[in-house]
């Protein structure tokens, strides 16, 4: 009975330490798809992801239908799996749009990682879904 405590102890806290081994900056690109009638480009945007233990903090800056910087930045989180396993929840809002978005992939051993995803747009006058992927490097 005791050796099975010590046993699920050990489990629970490996986790987060095991998480640790991502820790740092990866930084690379988003891209998504265009959207008809919307933007007349497909995305393509910085890409930065901070890990630090078992919470993962990302950041993008939010461009315009052309690419044009805004001002507005997406942001999100999510929790590193000991395998590197992460979800990525977040979004942005500003002057006539809002979104949410979520990208899932795996944080790397060899330092890569990328994800796919999606994000779901809601404007004044129109809502849609758009079909992004993310690579990133530490």
């Amino acid at each position: 009975m005791i050796r099975a405590a010590c046993l699920a102890v050990m489990l629970c806290a490996a986790s987060p330490l095991a998480a640790q081994g991502f820790n740092g900056v990866w930084q690379g690109r988003l891209t998504c798809d265009a959207v008809e009638g919307i933007t007349q480009v497909p995305l393509d945007a910085p890409f930065t992801i901070r890990v630090e233990g078992a919470v993962a903090k990302y950041e993008r800056p939010v461009l315009s239908a052309s690419g044009a910087r805004t001002g507005a930045w997406e942001r999100g989180e999510g929790r590193v799996g000991a395998d590197g396993a992460l979800l990525l929840q977040g979004g942005s809002s500003g002057r006539g749009f809002h979104y949410r978005a979520r990208y899932e992939g795996r944080l790397g051993a060899d330092s890569v990682a990328r994800f796919t995803g999606a994000q779901d747009w809601m404007l004044a006058d129109r809502d849609f879904t758009r079909p992004c992927a993310v690579e990133v490097r530490r």
